[in-house]
């Protein structure tokens, strides 16, 4: 090969990223079009069935094309994020808001979670009114939707508080990480819409989009369905429950994780390693693992108290643990390695369903992990 032929090659690799760009131009054009139908139909923006589907089709795709799937997986959820992006765009604009502005009053509402909400809905054409410590609740009185955002040990009392003074057709909700006993409190203390809501995220996602938003209606009604809706048009996912099977799930999915993180960032205090000496010798997974404990330990531990201590199912879900760490402990110090293959494959079975997905998304994070210097 010359310089000429290597010249007629890279034009030719030209040629082909024009047509490349081209393609996710008209795809974009054509997710505007569907952008378009889901503002007059008032969808949401995620649906996770279709970008199931997207992933299967792509691995298939990859397959007869003679592609690698990491290349292909990694084009397509590009193009899948960029048309979020658009759809966000086409749904965020003015005459996107399905109906009249609503009057929303968040009580805690200069919290960090009562700042973010206030934003994402004023963005959306809403009329936000924040109260906090110190501030009249007369305010809740005109509005048509009240949301409780304030540390889970004083959210009954303020919905003991609030729930009195709003008009008979608003909407009285929440954002706690617990559920049973705030939903009975706003239930007790208004006899309108009641709707529990545990948005599964912190304050520092940048946009609504494919975040998880759990909701409980207690007392359905327009109000709270087009609230969901809202949501759903901001790019949320919505999940519907009861306040008992949320608190359940969020005793193994909140108390059980962050009680295991906890733990282990405190043998690795108690085992005097420093972190940065540990890095040096450090596998992607161990810094992944080591990211998420140094990640809890940045935020606020009363939350994290609030989360494992009032949770009704914390009891169990923390024995289970206390007993798989005393059980692999006798067997690791017995030596016995016919028992430890026999838990270890007991455990094995129980995620076997789960397996091909975790290796698949584990393996995206580690290739994103090592990329970084």
């Amino acid at each position: 090969m010359n310089e000429t032929d290597l010249e007629s090659l890279r034009a030719e690799l030209d040629a082909l990223d024009e047509g490349i760009l081209a393609a996710a131009a008209q795809r974009a054009r054509l997710v505007e079009r569907v952008a378009e139908f889901k503002r007059r139909e008032g969808r949401a923006i995620f649906d996770r069935s279709r970008e199931q589907r997207i992933a299967v089709k792509t691995r298939e795709r990859a397959e007869r094309l003679g592609l690698d799937f990491a290349t292909a997986d990694a084009l397509m959820a590009a193009l899948v994020d960029a048309s979020h992006r658009v759809q966000e765009q086409v749904l965020a604009a003015p005459e996107a808001s399905s109906g009249d502005a609503r009057r929303v009053a968040i009580v805690g509402g200069r919290g960090q979670m009562g700042l973010l909400l206030g934003r994402w809905l004023e963005a959306r054409g809403h009329i936000v009114t924040a109260l906090d410590v110190g501030d009249s609740l007369d305010a809740v009185q005109d509005a048509e939707i009240v949301i409780i955002s304030v540390p889970m040990a004083q959210a009954e009392a303020v919905a003991a508080d609030v729930g009195p003074r709003l008009k008979a057709d608003a909407l009285l909700c929440d954002i706690n990480s617990l559920k049973s006993g705030v939903c009975g409190a706003m239930s007790a203390a208004f006899p309108g819409e009641v709707l529990g809501l545990h948005p599964m995220f912190g304050p520092s996602v940048r946009s609504a989009r494919r975040q998880k938003v759990v909701a409980c209606p207690v007392r359905p009604g327009p109000v709270g369905a087009w609230l969901c809706a809202e949501f759903g048009r901001m790019g949320a996912e919505l999940i519907e429950t009861d306040p008992e099977t949320h608190d359940t799930m969020m005793a193994v999915i909140q108390v059980l994780v962050h009680f295991s993180t906890i733990a282990r960032g405190d043998a690795l205090r108690r085992i005097g390693v420093p972190i940065e000496q540990s890095l040096r010798f450090t596998s992607p997974i161990y810094r992944l693992e080591l990211a998420f404990i140094g990640r809890l330990f940045t935020q606020n531990p009363d939350l994290y108290a609030e989360i494992t201590m009032r949770n009704p199912q914390s009891a169990r879900v923390r024995e289970a643990f206390t007993a798989a760490v005393a059980h692999l402990d006798s067997i690791v110090g017995a030596g016995d390695r016919d028992g430890f293959r026999a838990a270890f494959e007991d455990t094995s079975q129980f995620f076997a369903g789960f397996g091909p997905d975790a290796m698949r998304l584990s393996d995206l994070v580690i290739e994103t992990l090592v990329r970084q210097p």
